[in-house]
């Protein structure tokens, strides 16, 4: 590894092109400047300065070692640059979240971005064990979950819930008889959400929901909906997922006796504090989640 002290003092000879100004800029003497250039050509193995009387011209292998503390300086530069402005106003926010909350999300954070074009966004839909490990890895920064973490590792943030909405076609009931006939339309998370509201909702006559008849799957959210509005099946699916689907006004949503809700959680490293531009993030989720 290249000495960085002899590395400075060279990289100020050339810029100087005199030792002697090099030591006045230093406070060194000219013969430690000239030690420090000596070494530095021991460390390489190389002759850096092609000397004449008092002056010198730089080796081939000078001038890549010029060209390199140059690059250096200026990374270093960059770097402390960087950390300065960590503001509100400046870098990149990775978010993991699911899908549903990904519809939702999004919209908003692109509305930020043109607000603050200096900021950008990295967003990645999951499930929640997956955000969770995305989190751990430090391949994202800030997870919107809904379930409670157990990682002493991790800390969560309440945020508010995410209603569970029963959606059957427009002109159907909503009785266990009605959707028995419907079918479930399955996507990714359907046995997950129909389980807690039928069980809520129909307690007497829902056990299990693997036992409901499946009218089709879709792993595509947009159109979770598409087969419903078109008389086909029912399903379940949270309200932020409802309101981001292009056919709302296509379909029924059930007024339930009792109402599901999960509740969604910010996680992040506990060890590791967020970036102050995450404020702006973590305060415009908290107002999207106050709308649903």
């Amino acid at each position: 590894m290249v000495n960085q002290n002899f590395l400075r003092t060279f990289r100020v000879l050339v810029q100087t092109g005199n030792f002697t100004r090099t030591a006045e800029q230093l406070h060194m003497t000219q013969s430690g400047v000239s030690q420090h250039i000596k070494k530095l050509e021991t460390q390489l193995g190389q002759l850096l300065l092609s000397r004449y009387g008092k002056r010198f011209e730089l080796t081939s292998a000078g001038e890549l070692l010029f060209d390199f503390a140059t690059k250096q300086l200026t990374a270093e530069s960059e770097l402390l640059q960087a950390l300065e402005m960590d503001n509100t106003h400046v870098g990149q926010c990775k978010i993991a979240c699911s899908g549903p909350m990904a519809m939702q999300l999004y919209p908003e954070l692109l509305c930020l971005q043109i607000d603050i074009p200096t900021l950008t966004f990295a967003v990645e839909a999951a499930p929640n064990v997956t955000i969770v490990e995305l989190i751990k890895n430090n391949q994202f920064d800030l997870g919107i979950v809904t379930q409670q973490v157990s990682d002493h590792t991790l800390t969560q943030q309440w945020v508010g819930t995410d209603d569970f909405c029963l959606i059957v076609p427009k002109g159907k009931q909503a009785s266990w008889s009605s959707l028995t006939n419907l079918g479930l339309i399955n996507h990714p998370s359907a046995h997950h959400y129909a389980h807690q509201l039928l069980e809520q909702n129909f307690p007497n006559e829902f056990s299990d929901v693997n036992q409901l008849p499946e009218r089709g799957y879709i792993n595509q959210l947009a159109q979770i909906l598409l087969p419903i509005s078109q008389g086909i099946g029912f399903t379940v699916i949270p309200k932020s997922t409802l309101d981001a689907s292009p056919f709302l006004n296509k379909v029924r949503v059930v007024t339930l006796d009792k109402p599901v809700a999960e509740d969604v959680y910010l996680v992040s490293k506990k060890h590791k504090p967020l970036a102050a531009r995450y404020q702006l993030v973590i305060s415009l989720i908290k107002q999207l989640w106050k709308k649903l």
